[in-house]
Parts: C-alpha cells; sequence; structure tokens
C-alpha cells in the first residue's frame, strides 16, 4: 500500500462491529491479533500515531510513579502529536469524561479536588470545582450521564457504572462515523470501538466490582485523584 494512498483496503478488511448491550453476550468480530495484523498495514508515521493515541487514552501504559501533572502533559502531547482536527476533539472529551468521573469518585468519598495543583484535563474543571455539591456539576444539560453515574456510585453500582460509561463513550463515538474520509482517522475510531468492545464483552460482575474497588482504593491511597477510568 502506497503511503499517499488511504487506507481503503484496510477498512474494507474489518468487520462491523456490534453495538455493545448490556446484558448481552457478545463476541468480537476480530480478534487483538487479527487487528494488529491488519494495523501493520499503517506506514511507520500512523503507527507512531496511534501508538501516541493508545498511551493518551490508556493510563495504565503510564509510569506508575507518574504525577497527575505529568499525566495530563503526557496526554497533552499526544494529543498534539496525533495531529488531527477530526480525532483532537474526540480525544479531548474522552479525558474530560475521565476528569468527571475522578470528580465523581474523590465527591463519593467526601473528598475535594486539590486546588493546589492541576487535577483535571480539559474545559469544565473550573466548572466542576464550582458546582461541586452538584450531582451533575451543573452540566446536567449537556450531559445527562453524568447525573446517573452519581447514582451508581452513591447505590454502589460498579457493574451499573462501568456499563454507563462504555454505553456513552460508544455513544459518542457513533455520532462521529460518518464525519471521517477513508484515511487515518477512520482506523483510529475503528480501533477505539474495537478497544470499548473489548472491554465490554469480558465485562462480568464480580470482576467489574474487584477491578472497580481497586482503582479506588489505587486512586485514595497513592493520589488525590486518579484520571483512569473504566470505560
Amino acid at each position: 500500500m502506497a503511503i499517499e494512498e488511504p487506507y481503503t483496503m484496510l477498512l474494507a478488511s474489518l468487520p462491523h462491529l456490534p453495538t455493545p448491550i448490556p446484558g448481552a453476550r457478545r463476541h468480537l468480530p476480530i480478534s487483538r491479533l487479527q487487528l494488529e495484523g491488519r494495523l501493520k498495514w499503517l506506514t511507520p508515521e500512523d503507527r507512531e500515531r496511534m501508538t501516541r493515541l493508545d498511551a493518551a487514552l490508556h493510563f495504565s501504559q503510564l509510569p506508575v510513579d507518574f504525577s497527575d501533572a505529568q499525566v495530563m502533559e503526557r496526554a497533552q502531547r499526544a494529543i498534539d502529536a496525533v495531529d488531527s482536527e477530526f480525532l483532537c476533539p474526540i480525544m479531548l472529551e474522552r479525558l474530560e469524561m475521565r476528569t468527571f468521573v475522578a470528580a465523581l469518585r474523590l465527591r463519593a468519598h467526601n473528598k475535594q479536588p486539590p486546588r493546589e495543583r492541576r487535577w483535571g484535563i480539559g474545559r469544565f474543571v473550573r466548572q466542576i470545582e464550582t458546582h461541586y455539591s452538584d450531582p451533575a456539576f451543573g452540566l446536567g444539560h449537556l450531559y445527562p450521564w453524568i447525573a446517573q453515574a452519581h447514582k451508581h456510585l452513591q447505590a454502589n453500582e460498579p457493574m451499573a457504572l462501568e456499563n454507563l460509561l462504555m454505553i456513552e463513550s460508544w455513544r459518542r463515538l457513533d455520532r462521529v462515523t460518518d464525519r471521517h474520509d477513508f484515511g487515518f482517522d477512520a482506523v483510529a475510531l475503528y480501533v477505539m470501538r474495537w478497544d470499548i468492545l473489548h472491554q465490554f464483552t469480558r465485562n462480568q460482575p464480580e470482576p467489574a466490582m474487584s477491578r472497580f474497588d481497586a482503582l479506588v482504593e489505587q486512586a485514595l491511597e497513592h493520589s488525590p485523584v486518579s484520571l483512569e477510568t473504566l470505560a
């Protein structure tokens, strides 16, 4: 495949991804190994962009001793390196979603966001701080899912919370599926959707409960806030 060609053949080789439905058993139409094989068709430059995108959206790949400021700096560098008018707003929105969830977790444990340093990413950090007592941080008209996530945390419903975050992440990606060409943006969008579906298909009640509790415990023990979310 020539470097200047869009990835039409690559995208044509990728099967349709079914919409995740809570409670339904879904099987991935393409395995991770098969997907990684398809991604070898990317140019070296685009493979590097994909790596940076993945690092920005999956904080578990970062060093465990990274501070929140370092995490945010790395995420911002990744957004800049991806250099896509289509993908950058999607990445920022996902990081903002993590900031909302981090604030919800802090509030559920009667803690305040640290004011002495940057603790979140995106446009709504100040909004969260000034409307901290509101279930949806005063943004329920824009993001109804925040109030629902608050209810799940209050009711100790980690499985419902995880499903909510994954479905919301999927829904947001679904909005833009017809707004790209058949180049790198389309490939990256497919990979992001595959990641959500992969997590969804292996989502089981007991492991989800344990994973949620472990994340909360780690966030409270090692840092005032953790930006890593379940979605």
